[in-house]
Order: C-alpha cells, then structure tokens, then sequence
C-alpha cells in the first residue's frame, strides 16, 4: 500500500489448531458410545458427558491439555490448574443440525474430528456487535470483511477457541462424530482487593 504505513489488529478471535490421531482402539470405543437426541433433527450427544474421565480417551485427554497449556502461554494467562470440566461426543445423521450456540461458565472449548466425516463444517460467528452495521459488496471473502467463518472438519483436526464464541454445524450431508469439551483455569480472576475478584 503506497498511502497506508501500517494495520493494526485489534481485538482478534483466535481459534486454535491442533492434530490427533486417534488409534483403533479409541475409534472402536468412540463408535460404541451410547447417545441420545434431545431435539428433532439435532444432533444426538453421548450420554456420558464425563469421557474424559475414562481410561480410553487419556491419550486426546493428555493432548487436549497439553495444546490448551500453549494456547494460555500465547494469552499469558495465569492459572493453577487446567481442568476440562465435561468432554462428550456429538453424532450426526444426514440433515442433522448443531443449532448456534456458545458453552457458558468456561474459558475454553474445543471440538475434534476422529473420523473422516462429511464436509459439514463448524461456522463460528463474529462476536462484535457491530459486525453487520454495514456490509459493502466485495471482491471476496476474508477474515476482515466477513461476520461468519467455517472451518473445516477435516479427519484429525483439533479446535479450541473460547467459550463465549457463538457457533453452529450446518446440516449434515451424512454421518458426523465429534468430540467436545470445555475447560476452565483454576486460580485467580481479576485484580486483588478490587472487590471484582475471584479465586476459582
């Protein structure tokens, strides 16, 4: 640019990324879980909700914590301790969908693809309130211009990304399996003695 000296990201979202390959034991587990649906044509969740307290799943358990002690290194955060406090499964069939939706009472979430899926991509949706106040045509769409952003559920792939993110699956165009957690920091928020403190 000959005008402008320089851009300035303010406030980003960032979703982070990671990889995990599952063995053939964990997909066996994975596939035997039981599920139930609580809505018509929504997606089914396993109806143990504590997975990550099951001896199968204490390899992606180790990874998910290791990733998300990196991801608050980048934040510099402060913590006691990281604690995932539910970790379930989520199945789709064809023409299910997630509806939006964000994960109250935690600091992060995640979500992680052990089988080759559908396309179906998660959609996170831009937190600003402001973010559609004007919407001028564009030649195409970026991380800049846009209020939405997919990501795709690629085998493997790992996400985490905080907890007040608002996001949703578009139907499925066949069988969809995902995991997903949230995790909260234990240890102190905010400032000592300002009365808005708390040791959590």
């Amino acid at each position: 640019m000959a005008n402008v000296t320089r851009n300035h990201t303010l406030f980003p979202t960032i979703v982070n990324e990671f990889e995990y390959v599952a063995d053939e034991k964990l997909r066996s587990y994975i596939v035997k879980e039981e599920f139930k649906q609580m809505a018509k044509r929504h997606s089914c969740t396993s109806v143990n909700n504590a997975l990550h307290k099951k001896e199968e799943y204490k390899g992606i358990v180790n990874k998910i914590l290791r990733t998300t002690k990196e991801v608050c290194d980048f934040y510099k955060f402060i913590y006691d301790e990281i604690e995932i406090t539910n970790m379930w499964l989520n199945f789709s069939k064809a023409g299910d969908v997630h509806r939006t939706h964000n994960h109250s009472n935690n600091i992060f979430s995640g979500v992680w693809y052990p089988f080759s899926n559908s396309q179906t991509s998660i959609y996170f949706y831009d937190p600003r309130a402001v973010a559609n106040f004007w919407l001028p045509n564009k030649k195409e769409n970026n991380i800049i211009n846009s209020s939405g952003w997919s990501m795709p559920n690629k085998q493997n792939l790992g996400l985490i990304f905080p907890s007040w993110l608002y996001h949703s699956v578009p139907p499925a165009d066949g069988e969809r399996i995902s995991l997903s957690w949230n995790i909260i920091l234990r240890g102190e928020y905010g400032e000592p003695n300002t009365l808005q403190n708390a040791h959590i």
